[in-house]
């Protein structure tokens, strides 16, 4: 019985054939935030006609991911008091970039005909079923398949054809990149189409001039919720548990932001509505975020935020070469140079996505005891238990007739002369 309600789980593994598999959702960033033609307009809207100044009243003071905001302020202990210190010539350029609103950030950005310069799915062209998603750090990114209408199935990916996939080229724009980039290329994330992706955390980078294969194998895992160990949920848009772990545990830090700061910082959870935010050029602000960051990642939280009780995972694994060659980039090309080619390679980057194999592989977790076993089992234990007392009965009965019978019938000895 104790090992009933201790709820213990059994885990099983197993290989799915699949006949058809859903693509994941490919989220792609340019790693330059904003084009250099327009960071003129962050420090003087007016300078030029293109600017366009957003009469609106969305401002935006962050978000600011938590590299970045170390970066533009900062908090040390020196002779036992904090200091607020700005550092990095970046400095004023996060600042006015911060207080642009979203649409404005959406404008100075690269756009989604000149990032994409090729998408093809399984032979047919996917240009158009991209989807904006606002960062930060990477400025505009685009979503392949958020709503989840892309498929494979075995009858189109034979062993000859196992590379049949996603297929993209993407430009960098590498002279519209500004001085804080310090890297170039692409952020790509590769996520469940339900998932929010989070390129400031997750992805992969990608280098121009190389052409990268991207090869996936998709892994579910179910468990099972309360009251057994992991207590997970299904995360949905119902409350109390909306949108995904990740964003619940945002906002459960924002909580004890607001709690202890009086102030929510908005790279965590634009959302919540009636707050302060948190002013990133206000010392007092900027050095109670890091406080409470540091006591959170010494002395743990207390969010519930349990785990999900569906998870898809994308195994990647990742190989690349030169991209294009010579012979294949000169083809055609009567007027095009050695620097043309240099120049390309130095912007250019194609990209193979696809599954190294449709099968799937399944971690699913059972109980250890059904709830029909409980009956089974107690009816055995009360069955041994109601065996041994009447066999016990029995004994005793059988005890107190042959003492009643020593007694009542006493052996006459006869004695012989």
């Amino acid at each position: 019985m104790n090992l009933y309600f201790e709820y213990r789980v059994v885990i099983n593994y197993r290989k799915e054939p699949q006949e058809k598999v859903d693509f994941p959702a490919v989220t792609i960033c340019n790693m330059n935030r904003m084009k250099s033609e327009f960071e003129i307009c962050i420090y003087d809207p007016s300078a030029l006609e293109k600017c366009k100044p957003y009469q609106g009243d969305e401002i935006i003071e962050g978000p600011l991911v938590r590299p970045e905001k170390r970066n533009f302020y900062f908090c040390n202990s020196q002779l036992g008091r904090e200091s607020y210190t700005k550092i990095n010539s970046t400095t004023k350029f996060i600042e006015k970039y911060s207080e642009l609103a979203s649409q404005e950030r959406e404008e100075y950005g690269h756009q989604l005909a000149n990032l994409v310069e090729y998408c093809f799915f399984n032979g047919k062209s996917c240009n158009k079923n991209f989807h904006l998603l606002s960062s930060f750090q990477y400025g505009n990114c685009y979503t392949l398949n958020k709503l989840a209408r892309l498929s494979l199935s075995a009858a189109e990916t034979t062993q000859r054809e196992i590379s049949k996939g996603l297929e993209l080229v993407l430009n960098a724009e590498i002279t519209q990149y500004v001085p804080i980039s310090q890297t170039v290329g692409f952020r790509i994330v590769i996520h469940d189409a339900s998932e929010e992706p989070d390129p400031e955390t997750k992805g992969i980078n990608i280098n121009p001039g190389y052409e990268t294969n991207i090869l996936l194998r998709q892994t579910l895992t179910k468990r099972l919720p309360a009251p057994y160990k992991d207590h997970c949920v299904f995360y949905s848009n119902n409350k109390p548990f909306v949108g995904s772990q990740i964003q619940c545990m945002q906002v459960c830090i924002q909580e004890y932001n607001y709690v202890k700061c009086g102030c929510t910082e908005t790279l965590l959870s634009p959302s919540l509505s009636g707050r302060r935010q948190c002013n990133m050029k206000n010392s007092t602000d900027v050095c109670c975020l890091d406080s409470v960051l540091s006591h959170l990642a010494i002395h743990g939280t207390n969010c519930e935020c349990p785990l999900p009780c569906v998870s898809t995972y994308y195994n990647e694994i990742s190989t690349r070469s030169m991209w294009p060659s010579k012979a294949s980039f000169f083809q055609g090309k009567e007027n095009a140079t050695k620097e043309d080619w240099i120049n390309y390679r130095a912007s250019h980057a194609k990209i193979n996505i696809f599954f190294s194999t449709l099968e799937k592989a399944m971690y699913e977790q059972f109980p250890l005891f059904d709830k029909s076993e409980i009956f089974s089992h107690l009816g055995g234990e009360l069955g041994l238990w109601l065996g041994l007392s009447l066999a016990g009965l029995l004994e005793s009965v059988e005890l107190i007739l042959c003492f009643a019978n020593s007694i009542i019938f006493i052996p006459i000895k006869v004695l012989s002369i």
